[in-house]
């Protein structure tokens, strides 16, 4: 019950909150803007309540079996780390802000007046439960990332209405974590275990991971591509410095400098990642583009994409969302689209057996958008 208390600590709490609000701000916005919900599921709380409970299950058993023991300092501070992160996740998330944990501590160590525990003896095990947190999130924003994009109309540099897409996911993360000292084995009331002479108890430490990002010269699933390869990387590598610093423990100071260090590295390059890209969502005189296409309709059926500017319709041509309009109710029971992607590639797409508008069809247009 006592380690149940734990889990469901501050950051379970704050971070419930936050993943809700967003996905109210989300649904408001798009009713707000386009006159429907675009994605009306709550895919992205299943998927970040799924997944990071079972990654949280696999880095977990990790921890206490290759008995990364971190004091309760180190512990404490990514605790705060993650809560001040989330609050601050209207401006971007990603969790590069876990390498400043090892810093950190000693001065917050100092604060809560508890014993400084020398770095010689935890810094290979914090680099060791970063590195593997870092390939659990490249992993989650690969395999089980859900794509909700929320578009926003502005004005571009060039008078042309562009789209700028937010995505927002996060995983909540509830490890189970093996906390040194005799801090807590001390208290009569916490459950102590033992492995020879040395002993340590168990403790929540819930994390939240993901990822919250704008772009605007490229679409959001391009971004979270390169950030998995960016985070798999960065894991590999901290790995590699987890073993060496296990190897030197005497220069334990210096590997959380390094650590702390390739952290912020890492953030920077997330950020000139999402800044990156060539190519806006724009709209266009020569077709009509497509801002956003709603799961489970004949349009995600047919393989549409944000992005995508449909040339014809029906084999006629159209320059605009009324043209796009007339096209359809002329043949209401077919419907054959000639497209163009991001990448300038042609390619038909096609369904059958279907009346009404694009926006019944599953296509949100710039024609959507309130004047």
């Amino acid at each position: 019950m006592r380690l149940l208390m734990t889990i469901f600590g501050p950051v379970t709490g704050v971070g419930f909150i936050i993943a809700i609000f967003w996905q109210w701000r989300r649904l408001t916005h798009e009713r707000k803007v386009f006159l429907t919900a675009i994605d009306r599921s709550a895919m992205g709380l299943w998927a970040g309540l799924i997944g990071g409970v079972g990654s949280a299950i696999v880095v977990s058993l990790i921890s206490i079996g290759a008995g990364l023991l971190l004091p309760a300092s180190v512990l404490l501070s990514l605790t705060l780390l993650s809560i001040v992160a989330l609050l601050l996740s209207g401006l971007g998330y990603a969790p590069w802000w876990l390498a400043l944990a090892g810093i950190v501590a000693a001065p917050l160590a100092r604060w809560q007046h508890w014993p400084v525990t020398a770095p010689s003896e935890w810094a290979w095990r914090l680099l060791a439960l970063i590195a593997i947190v870092w390939l659990i999130n490249a992993l989650l924003l690969a395999v089980i990332d859900p794509p909700i994009d929320v578009p926003t109309i502005k004005m571009g540099k060039r008078g042309a209405k562009i789209a700028v897409y937010d995505h927002r996911q996060f995983y909540w993360l509830p490890l189970v974590m093996p906390v040194s000292g005799g801090m807590l084995a001390a208290l009569p009331w916490w459950p102590t275990l033992a492995i020879g002479a040395t002993h340590f108890s168990l403790i929540g430490l819930p994390l939240m991971l993901g990822a919250a990002l704008r772009t605007k010269k490229q679409l959001p699933k391009h971004v979270l591509r390169r950030w998995a390869w960016q985070y798999l990387a960065a894991g590999g590598v901290t790995l590699l410095a987890a073993i060496a610093a296990w190897v030197t423990p005497d220069f334990a100071q210096t590997w959380l400098l390094i650590l702390a260090g390739s952290g912020i590295i890492l953030g920077l390059v997330n950020a000139l990642t999402t800044r990156g890209g060539i190519n806006y969502v724009s709209q266009t005189g020569t077709g009509v583009r497509i801002v956003a296409v709603q799961p489970q309709t004949p349009a995600a059926k047919m393989g549409l994409l944000a992005g995508d500017v449909v040339l014809q319709c029906n084999q006629l041509a159209v320059h605009n969302s009324a043209q796009l309009y007339a096209a359809i109710q002329l043949h209401p029971t077919y419907c054959r689209l000639r497209v163009s992607g991001l990448d300038g590639e042609i390619r038909l797409c096609e369904t059958a057996i279907y009346e009404g508008a694009p926006h019944e069809l599953g296509m949100i247009t710039f024609a959507e958008e309130l004047e």
